[in-house]
């Protein structure tokens, strides 16, 4: 395929994004009824009536800008966190947030040291700017490798990333390996750790990445999100919890102005002002991810210690053929897709009976895939 002359060397090397089924398309599409979703780690509970109240009442002012920088919704963070207002960022989810740190610090020449299998956001965003993504394979059990990240750091690195827990696998750092990353990471360069999924290893009784980073003299930043635990996704709301005033103004340098919507802010202060329904939506999930958990050991496969909101295991051939068997029933699941993971797939926790039919919907593919 020729590209075009206008895209710089660092976008032409990335692929665009094909899209993904969601409840829009899919419902769109009308191919299929009733599917289940568990593929995007998203929250199966509607949001709270107070998201849906509070949301309802600002449509009206939906013409006017909303606040760049909302000091409401900060205010409610810090409440959470203790880190001061000014060192919150608020994004359009933590995705925006992860961007905009590799636009605020890399360039061609640099490098960024990551775990992999990971979030694809660090790679591609190291990448779009032209640095170098340097990869880390986790660990067996799926976390990261702290010692592995440590001595990937050279003279280029600029950033550094972890994630806890661990996307797609789902592993956890234990306190005294963020403990070692903290103290490990140069105090130039800059610690990124992806808590995306926070709550849910926070209700397992996690402690998270703060308590560590508080006591880190070099530049960080914890990234988190509303997306999964407080059932906004489609809203899009994430944040970044900055060590310093420096790394927040790094940030706001860089995004947009407007990155926000007035709705999705007003979505946000509701879903926190409501905890007791997150926490709810949080217990029901463990409890499932639990359950399937042990299903899925039933079967013979192995499934890797998580702390998130869905279970990953090898399903020791490739996982391509189950994933559009399964599709075709009308249930979606994903595979890792990262080079020398072909074989491992995920599934997110869905509602109980959403939860059952996916796994006797894998059941069904994993026969029809032998015999075939």
């Amino acid at each position: 395929m020729n590209l075009p002359r206008f895209l710089s060397l660092p976008v032409r090397a990335l692929s665009a994004f094909g899209g993904v089924h969601t409840a829009t398309s899919l419902e769109r599409d009308g191919s299929i009824s009733k599917p289940a979703l568990l593929h995007l780690n998203e929250c199966p509970y509607p949001p709270s009536p107070r998201v849906v109240e509070a949301v309802s009442r600002a449509v009206a002012t939906a013409n006017r800008y909303g606040d760049p920088r909302p000091d409401g919704l900060a205010r409610l963070i810090t409440e959470r966190t203790g880190i001061p207002p000014e060192n919150i960022v608020i994004g359009n989810g933590s995705d925006e947030i992860l961007g905009l740190v590799s636009q605020m610090a890399l360039q061609a020449g640099d490098n960024a040291v990551m775990p992999t299998p990971s979030f694809p956001r660090y790679r591609l965003g190291a990448r779009a700017m032209g640095a170098e993504a340097r990869l880390v394979r986790n660990l067996e059990d799926g976390r990261n490798d702290v010692l592995g990240l440590l001595r990937a750091i050279d003279a280029n690195t600029k950033v550094v990333f972890a994630c806890t827990p661990n996307n797609p696998s789902g592993a956890p750092l234990p306190q005294s390996e963020i403990r070692a990353l903290v103290q490990g990471v140069p105090d130039d360069v800059l610690l990124v750790i992806d808590e995306a999924y926070y709550e849910f290893d926070a209700a397992q009784g996690g402690l998270g990445a703060l308590p560590a980073l508080r006591g880190r003299r070099g530049p960080w930043l914890s990234t988190r999100t509303l997306s999964k635990a407080y059932a906004i996704a489609g809203m899009r709301i994430g944040y970044g919890l900055a060590g310093s005033a420096e790394v927040a103004d790094g940030l706001v340098r860089v995004k947009l102005n407007f990155n926000l919507s007035c709705l999705a802010v007003v979505a946000a202060e509701a879903a926190l002002s409501d905890e007791a329904y997150a926490q709810v939506c949080i217990a029901k999930a463990v409890a499932e991810r639990e359950r399937m958990d042990m299903l899925i050991e039933e079967m013979g496969y192995r499934t890797l210690p998580s702390r998130a909101n869905f279970v990953s295991f090898d399903y020791r051939a490739s996982a391509a053929p189950i994933i559009s068997h399964m599709s075709a029933q009308g249930v979606f699941i994903r595979e890792w897709r990262d080079p020398g993971y072909e074989s491992f797939i995920r599934i997110s926790v869905g509602l109980p009976q959403e939860n059952d039919r996916a796994l006797a919907a894998f059941g069904r593919a994993v026969q029809d895939v032998d015999v075939a």
